[in-house]
């Protein structure tokens, strides 16, 4: 292979792999997700949660969402991320209706469970690693998250 080719082959991959890597969301730089939200319209602001870890907060049908940062160091350089809701019910959820929802194959990626006085809480927790995700697949499990938080909302009778 001639110099030349080899450079503009050597360059060319560069190109594609800074490429590939501008659209993977990393818990490592909450921006990135910060970035997502708002390319996608969702008027995000990046917080710390109550330990002082990352926490996204944005807008979805008029209703705050939440993305937290999880396996973080020292509160930065987090591996995973977490949607998660919290519905506040009064007489609280039956242990059987969270039980079918954790037990369905069609819930995959999500769990509920009864949290602080009888409100029920539901999240899905998404590892991203050192390399992160794409945003193509953050994208569809942001759906599927959105999703599953509307049918417990209504299994729950919320």
């Amino acid at each position: 292979m001639k110099l030349g080719t080899l450079f503009a082959t050597a360059a060319l991959a560069m190109g594609l792999g800074a490429g590939a890597h501008a659209q993977q969301l990393l818990a490592s730089d909450p921006q990135t997700f910060v970035d997502f939200f708002a390319a996608e319209g969702y008027r995000p602001e990046l917080r710390e949660d109550t330990v002082g870890d990352p926490m996204v907060m944005f807008r979805h049908e008029g209703k705050t969402e939440y993305l937290l940062f999880y396996d973080c160091t020292d509160n930065a350089d987090c591996l995973s991320v977490q949607f998660f809701t919290i519905f506040p019910m009064e007489e609280g959820v039956p242990l059987d209706v969270l039980n079918d929802w954790n037990s369905g194959i069609l819930k995959r990626f999500t769990r509920a469970y009864t949290y602080d006085d009888g409100k029920a809480r539901l999240d899905m927790d998404i590892a991203t690693s050192r390399d992160g995700i794409s945003t193509r697949d953050f994208g569809v499990l942001m759906k599927l998250w959105l999703m599953r938080k509307d049918e417990f909302q209504e299994s729950i009778g919320f």
